[in-house]
């Protein structure tokens, strides 16, 4: 049975999820990075995350080459960062708050989470590959997330737990 990719496409956008931008630096010391919205932990021990990215990324070739990258998990104040690092072209750094983390890479500030990662694996999936990372270092913050689903990103009220 073949699944037909617009069917798929909106089955999946059913989900809702959180949006991350990844990033990293070349080793020219240029900044590269893009919105995945396909970010999971794997493991506490070790620490491991994993992150999905487009092959038709422009960013594609930088991240099969860089040994570490960032994930910083957004807020619902950060959307337009999302938006930016979305599109293809320019500067997408451009007139936002990304400074230099542990290991030099590029983290937003005030972002809800950062996981800086070093890369241990690259698995090719379809359209994507999946960078599998050990977490070296994190930072917390407090804030409402930027969330994903039916293709927008959406403001959802956080409010009190069900349980």
């Amino acid at each position: 049975m073949t699944v037909e990719t617009q069917t798929l496409k909106q089955a999946l956008a059913k989900y809702v999820t959180g949006i991350t931008v990844v990033t990293t630096t070349d080793s020219a010391g240029r900044r590269w990075g893009f919105t995945a919205s396909s970010f999971t932990p794997v493991s506490l021990d070790p620490p491991q995350i994993l992150v999905c990215i487009a092959r038709s990324a422009q960013c594609h070739a930088t991240f099969m080459e860089t040994d570490e990258f960032a994930v910083n998990v957004l807020t619902n104040q950060q959307e337009a960062v999302a938006e930016r690092f979305a599109r293809r072209g320019g500067d997408k750094f451009a007139g936002f708050p990304f400074e230099a983390g542990s290991h030099d890479l590029p983290v937003l500030d005030k972002a809800l989470a950062v996981f800086e990662c070093e890369t241990r694996d690259r698995f090719p999936a379809g359209d994507h590959t999946i960078l599998l990372g050990e977490v070296s270092n994190v930072r917390v913050s407090n804030g409402v997330p930027a969330l994903y689903f039916d293709r927008k990103l959406r403001r959802v009220p956080c409010s009190q737990p069900v349980l």
